[in-house]
């Protein structure tokens, strides 16, 4: 029997697909409380087959929306959730298939409103409907269980090293860290970048602790003895860009450059250095604004979890407590995950090939800042990244060919910080700004990958680099 918090959901989950004692009609009636938006194009994609990890995600499905209304109880670890999920198949398919973790089990699910037949098996779940080419589909899965992470493709020694996924703690709280994949451990999803979505989700926890998710915060209402929190995303997200966080958390509001909210999310109890640095957000966004062009969302935000990492989750970064023991590392970091709010989230690599697009960026973007903070020169910094560049390529491969092995290592990080510096010497100083800026301000909302950015470069660089590029990205020796 689920208790708390929990079992109320499952009622709630039972009486909006008719299943209660007298309610025997065929026609289910669709999921309340998250409606679909009217307007869908901004979650139109065109989803790709990951080459390098081609057991998640597929190119049969396009997800507009994802509406996720979910409930923790953080004394049994049990989330349980009703997903309505509108889709697009681009191609006739027999059955509906998506990336769903086995430990979270399926009670219902419906096809427009009609109930469907449902299977979980090697990590998906399929619903067993035909679809048409470009129809739109409504589907709505109840489910629960207690998430459990998976292993990751990496051997870093940080959380991402320890498994991807939804987590939850011994003291009940719960967190993410789910890049290439792992959003699957929590909902249903075409756990893919190349598949970007809208989102509307609430979180209903038991009064005393607050949900945190990635998107725009839209305010909290008590219901019984529960508080349901609203998260909704203008913009299309990644599924490794989502976030789900459940903790006794205080919220700071601070208001970034032109009038944007800024919500801070931190555990009761945090030190000094993190609020030290986090309160310093729209310091850190208008340094980024003034080289990058307007910040590209509706909010910002960043919520402090367990853990020993962050992480780049789109309008909410997930932040580890643990970074708060160096409070010049914490800023550097917290930097550096906001520099992917552009690079990375506005625009966003088409397959996982291309991950070195938005961690060099990203980390280009942070080198600048500990120049402008005067905690290195740049030459300084230029030559710790190139005293690093070999290593890392011995250790993982060059970074536009890596292991997978190794996924986000260093390689993709250092080595192509290196190349746009050696892009900058090339083309100079206004040009190589403007195409940073350009990058995001002209592209925001797509999918880009390394023969895009190529041509990017050599349109602003009036000249082919084509040859420098690929000497970068695919060497297994440092260029010369």
């Amino acid at each position: 029997m689920i208790r708390g918090a929990s079992a109320r959901v499952t009622v709630a989950v039972l009486a909006v697909f008719g299943v209660l004692a007298g309610c025997g009609t065929a026609v289910l009636r669709p999921p309340l409380g998250i409606p679909v938006p009217a307007d869908l194009g901004p979650g139109r994609s065109d989803p790709v087959a990951d080459p390098l990890y081609p057991d998640y995600g597929t190119a049969d499905v396009d997800v507009l929306h994802y509406g996720l209304a979910l409930d923790y109880d953080p004394d049994t670890t049990v989330l349980s959730g009703l997903a309505t999920i509108t889709l697009r198949p681009t191609r006739d398919l027999a059955e509906l298939r998506l990336d769903f973790a086995a430990t979270l089990a399926v009670s219902r699910a419906t096809v427009d409103g009609r109930a469907a037949a449902v299977r979980q098996a090697d990590g998906d779940i399929v619903i067993a409907t035909p679809a048409v080419k470009d129809a739109t589909v409504t589907l709505a899965v109840a489910y629960s269980g207690v998430p459990r992470p998976v292993t990751a493709p990496a051997s870093r020694a940080d959380s991402l090293g320890d498994g991807l996924g939804l987590r939850a703690e011994p003291d009940g709280s719960l967190w993410t860290m789910q890049e290439p994949y792992g959003a699957f451990t929590w909902y249903p999803v075409n756990d893919h970048p190349s598949d970007e979505a809208l989102y509307d989700i609430t979180v209903s926890v038991p009064r005393g602790y607050a949900g945190v998710a990635s998107g725009r915060f839209a305010g909290e209402r008590e219901v019984g003895d529960s508080t349901v929190f609203t998260w909704r995303s203008a913009d299309p997200v990644a599924s490794y860009l989502t976030t789900l966080a459940v903790d006794r958390f205080e919220r700071m509001t601070l208001t970034g450059p032109r009038g944007l909210p800024v919500t801070v999310w931190l555990p009761t109890g945090t030190g000094r250095v993190l609020r030290r640095v986090t309160a310093r957000i729209p310091e850190y966004l208008a340094f980024l604004e003034e080289r990058y062009g307007p910040y590209p969302f509706d909010s910002a935000g960043v919520v402090v979890t367990g853990g020993d990492s962050a992480m780049e989750t789109q309008q909410m970064i997930t932040f580890s407590a643990d970074l708060g023991r160096d409070e010049k590392y914490a800023a550097d970091t917290l930097v550096h995950e906001l520099a992917h709010q552009w690079f990375g989230d506005a625009v966003t690599p088409t397959d996982w090939r291309a991950v070195w697009l938005s961690e060099g960026m990203a980390t280009y973007a942070d080198g600048m800042w500990i120049v402008e903070q005067g905690w290195s020169t740049e030459d300084e910094l230029i030559g710790r990244w190139r005293g690093l560049d070999q290593d890392l390529r011995d250790e993982a491969g060059p970074p536009g060919a890596y292991d997978p092995g190794q996924f986000a290592s260093g390689n993709v990080y250092t080595c192509v910080a290196l190349l746009l510096h050696e892009i900058r010497e090339r083309v100079g100083e206004a040009p190589f700004a403007a195409m940073m800026r350009d990058w995001v301000q002209a592209q925001k909302n797509t999918h880009q990958d390394r023969a895009s950015f190529t041509a990017w470069v050599n349109a602003h660089a009036g000249a082919d680099l084509t040859a420098l590029i690929d000497a970068w990205l695919d060497s297994p020796a440092t260029p010369t």
